[in-house]
């Protein structure tokens, strides 16, 4: 045992001899454990996001209706409130909760240009959305009864539309010409919208009769969403719920396919799908680079070899087996691919990390996640990469004759 911790010891003293080439061989290894970690993190991080985007943004218990174009119709139909009437009563015996989601952008305050999203809303949207009041109070039954002018605003939507520094409640703020009173702000909250830029942060509720009688220019609902009872879980619920949906939405329009029902158990196999296909990319990629590494270390060696052949004559001469120094080279190949091992799983996570700042400032939320396993497999390929390719320049190393090796300048 002490003779291979004294021929580890003297294998990183040649490499600390000759540091800018051991990097420059280990840039291999280090490139594709450095990927497989940083791969793995992000992917490890992009679960976690969308995990969480799917608790707070929209639930994992809601299916929704959405319009679509369908080519082969000749007239597009909008989805409208008595479709949305329509699927209150033919789910009700499952106990689902049926809300139309109405949205338009409109102007605010007295200058010309200034847009901001207005949002017909129901007290039971909270629930449904899980909406959370960061100060004040959400929409009361009785603001909808009595057609209130009043609004609660997006976290963003306080920036916009009231001066600096001024506590929002109690404010006045005037969209499409009508003045809302403020009572009440949400807390920051993600969005998972595909293919449009409405946001939570950027809205401002108010009651649903107030924002159709004030903005409705039709019965259009931007989109119906049905949430599933307490008692169907994902893998239950879509089933019969989203087929009795579909059966509603299409007898309603004729079997025009001009509406889409966004089911969240297959959005969830759309994911599970695309993080295979990552890590199966991953481990490409990481495959691809630590074979480049093992051939360069294994040149490395042979180019080892080949400078000390005088070395190992003498060695030989001196009773050195062919074992010891066949080993003595698979050591130094070990321990470049670790040490390459090392600086790839440092530099992946290093990356990760930052990456993460990047997206968390972007998005609102990305966490860093460290990916042990990956890791783990990471630096066992490296170390075994640099035994399987140094085995061959170890084995040249090894049967070269004492007196050859003597002659050698």
């Amino acid at each position: 045992m002490l003779r291979y911790f004294e021929e580890l010891r003297e294998t990183l003293a040649d490499l600390g001899a000759q540091r800018v080439r051991a990097f420059l061989t280990l840039l291999g290894i280090i490139l594709g454990v450095g990927t497989l970690v940083f791969l793995s993190s992000l992917v490890a991080g992009a679960e976690e996001f969308l995990k969480y985007g799917v608790q707070h943004a929209s639930g994992s218990d809601l299916v929704s209706v959405v319009p679509q174009y369908d080519p082969d119709a000749d007239a597009m139909r909008e989805i409208d409130r008595y479709d949305a009437r329509a699927l209150a009563r033919a789910t009700a015996p499952e106990g689902a909760i049926v809300l139309g989601r109405y949205v338009k952008a409109v102007n605010f305050g007295d200058r010309w240009g200034q847009r901001v999203f207005a949002v017909g809303s129901l007290p039971d949207s909270q629930a449904m959305y899980g909406l959370t009041v960061a100060q004040g109070r959400f929409l009361a039954q009785a603001d909808v009864w009595a057609q209130s002018s009043v609004a609660v605003l997006g976290s963003q939507a306080v920036a916009d539309l009231l001066p600096a520094g001024v506590a929002p409640l109690g404010q006045q703020v005037k969209l499409k010409g009508h003045r809302f009173t403020v009572v009440g702000v949400l807390a920051a909250k993600p969005s998972q919208n595909k293919g449009n830029n409405w946001k939570w942060d950027t809205s401002v509720l108010v009651p649903e009769p107030v924002w159709r009688q004030r903005f409705a220019t039709s019965q259009k609902v931007d989109e119906i969403v049905v949430k599933l009872p307490p008692a169907a879980g994902l893998d239950d619920a879509p089933g019969l719920l989203v087929r009795k949906i579909e059966a509603v939405m299409g007898l309603r329009h004729r079997d025009a396919k001009d509406f889409e029902v966004r089911d969240p158990s297959k959005e969830s196999r759309e994911g599970e799908i695309i993080g295979l296909i990552m890590i199966g990319l991953e481990l490409a990629i990481a495959g691809v680079c630590l074979g480049v590494g093992g051939i360069n270390i294994m040149n490395i060696l042979m180019v080892t070899v080949a400078q000390r052949r005088r070395e190992i004559g003498i060695r030989r001469s001196m009773g050195a087996t062919k074992g010891s120094i066949q080993r003595q080279f698979l050591v130094e190949a070990g321990a470049l691919a670790a040490i390459g091992g090392v600086l790839g799983i440092l530099a992946g996570n290093l990356g990760a990390w930052l990456a993460s700042l990047i997206f968390t400032q972007l998005m609102g939320y990305w966490p860093f996640v460290l990916a042990p396993l990956q890791m783990a497999l990471g630096f066992t390929a490296a170390v075994g990469t640099g035994l399987v390719f140094g085995w061959y320049p170890a084995r040249q190393a090894a049967e070269l004759k004492p007196i050859d090796c003597l002659r050698a300048d």
